[in-house]
Parts: structure tokens; sequence; C-alpha cells
């Protein structure tokens, strides 16, 4: 199986977001280890923007600082300003003539910034000033994918207002849709769906936005997929599906989701393998008898060891599979 891959991928499609968490922590360490004054006139002006030193900046800006400066990593004040909420310095940075649309050397922008971390007016100021919504960073990602991930509600539906791709997909193939479900945002998730996101659209892995939220264990979200029309039983490149995933991983009550939804409980990956065969390599005991109940082949049922899973025994002996204990 290649279930390690499902959050790998997820992994790179929020590599924005890793990178803004590292973008926090040196700018923060900037500002308690070295104090501003100390660095020079354009690195001041980047940590004032952060820390919120409105007349700092404005000093700054006063003797000839660079507004469009970048540090080593590319990013710029506007872009300190705008992740940190700072709405009163992102205005002034704006009016003195800040390049909305530059880029760190990731290829991220202030409004990828402030859309991850949910800073819904600056998204709107930076928006009013032509910033490129569907502008994609060197992993392909979006505004909009980096809101999803971040999950304030109001700056998603703010970005799709003024015209943000719903669809756009990152250099793996996530979009919005699949982001947030694997993350659990099911509120933003509906948004999109409302907003006309393919609920059925699939990565580089061939994973839907359905079968995450089954790995994940996001019981709402994945209620809320099926309830919206999602496919139960579409399968990935390794032909795993929903069920699979979700049996795989241990969650009951999304097992018992999927089957009531129509899973088919014998569908096979391409080793040949069903939902049950993993449930019982994995000891998930509960799930392996709702998928028994449900019909599953119980010559698929293939355990790793009973004395690894001994209540295991009570299911598979009387069904008449022949295993031999370990």
């Amino acid at each position: 199986m290649k279930y390690l891959q499902f959050t790998n991928g997820f992994n790179a499609s929020i590599r924005k977001g890793q990178i803004i968490v590292i973008f926090f922590t040196a700018a923060v360490s900037l500002i308690l280890n070295a104090s501003i004054s100390s660095a020079g006139p354009n690195e001041d002006l980047k940590a004032a923007a952060f820390a919120g030193r409105t007349e700092t900046v404005k000093s700054l800006l006063a003797k000839g600082a660079d507004i469009n400066a970048k540090d080593k990593d590319g990013e710029t004040a506007l872009m300190a300003a705008s992740i940190m909420g700072r709405i009163d310095i992102v205005n002034i940075l704006m009016a003195r003539g800040a390049d909305v649309n530059a880029r760190s050397i990731h290829g991220e922008t202030a409004l990828e910034a402030a859309s991850w971390a949910g800073r819904n007016e600056i998204v709107k100021i930076l928006l009013a000033r032509g910033v490129n919504i569907n502008a994609k960073d060197f992993n392909g990602g979006t505004a909009l994918i980096e809101a999803s991930i971040g999950g304030d509600a109001e700056t998603v539906r703010t970005l799709l207002a003024s015209g943000a791709d719903v669809n756009s997909k990152d250099f793996n193939g996530a979009t919005a849709l699949i982001t947030s479900a694997l993350a659990g945002r099911t509120e933003i998730m509906k948004i999109l769906l409302a907003s006309g996101a393919n609920i059925d659209e699939k990565n580089c892995l061939g994973m839907t936005a359905l079968m995450y939220a089954s790995l994940k264990g996001h019981t709402e979200t994945v209620n809320a997929l099926l309830a919206s029309g999602a496919d139960v039983n579409t399968k990935d490149s390794n032909g795993e599906t929903a069920l699979i995933a979700a049996a795989w991983s241990g969650r009951n009550e999304i097992v018992k989701a999927l089957l009531a939804d129509g899973a088919d409980v014998n569908a096979m990956d391409a080793n040949r393998k069903t939902a049950a065969t993993y449930a019982s390599s994995q000891g998930h005991s509960e799930i392996v008898k709702a998928l028994l109940a449900s019909g599953a082949n119980n010559a698929s049922i293939r355990p790793v060891s009973f004395t690894e899973h001994p209540r295991m025994d009570d299911i598979f002996l009387p069904k008449g599979v022949i295993c031999k204990k370990i």
C-alpha cells in the first residue's frame, strides 16, 4: 500500500504553510535577538512591520529604507505585515508604493501569506490594489489553497467572490477542496462546493477529497461529501477506495457511513487486497465485523498474527478462515 504517500502528498501541498511558519520563527528571532536599528534600515523595516511598530516603519521610510527590499528568503516588509495582520502598516506600505505582487524565493506573495493566516481585511486591501489572485507559487499553490488550509472561512469567501479559481491545482494535483478535506475543514469545504469545486477531482496519486477525509478520520467532512454526491467507489492510482483507506486507518464510524452509502465492500486494489484485508492486518476487529456483516469475502481476511490481535480469533475462525497461529 502507499498510505504513507497520502500524508506525504499533503505535506507537499502545505509546504507554503511550513515556509510561513519558518518565516514567523525567523522573524521572531530577529526581533528578540537584535534590536531594531541594528541590522540596517531595510532589515529593520521588515522587523518593524512584523512587530507592528507603525511609527518605526514611518521613520525608516522617511530615512530612505527600501520599501521593496527583500531578505535572504526574498520576503518583504509587506509580506511580514500581511501575515501578522498589521492593517495600518499594510496601508502605509501600499500607499508608498510597495510591490503587491513581489515574490519570495519560493514564489509566495503577500496575498498567500495573508490568506494562509486568515487576515481577511488585509486580503481585501491587497485585492483592491490589483494583486494577482490566482498567482501560483513555485509549488503551484494559490491564495485560495492556502486559505483553505489555514481555515478562515471569511477569507475563503472573499477570495472566491473576487474571482479565485476554485479548481486550481498545485503541482501535486491538490485543489483547495482536497486540502480542506484532508485538514477536516468541513465549513470551508461546503463553501468551495457551493462555488463549483469538483467534488471528485483527483490529485497526482488519484486521491479525492473523500479518500483523504476517510483516511484522516474526519467523520463530519466525510458525511458532508457523501451528502453532496461524492463518488464512494472511485479508485486512486493504486486501486484503493475511500473504504479501504478508512478500514486501514481504523475509522470505524466512517467505514459504516461509506458502507451505508453503497461502498463496494469487496473492491480490490492493485494488489488484490480489500478493505477487510487491511482492517484485519491492522487489528481493527470492530471494522472487520462490520465489513463481514456487509458481505465482505472472508477469504480476503489475512491477520498478521493472532498473538498480536487475540480478539480476532472469534472473528476469523468461525468464518472458515484457515490461519496458522504464531
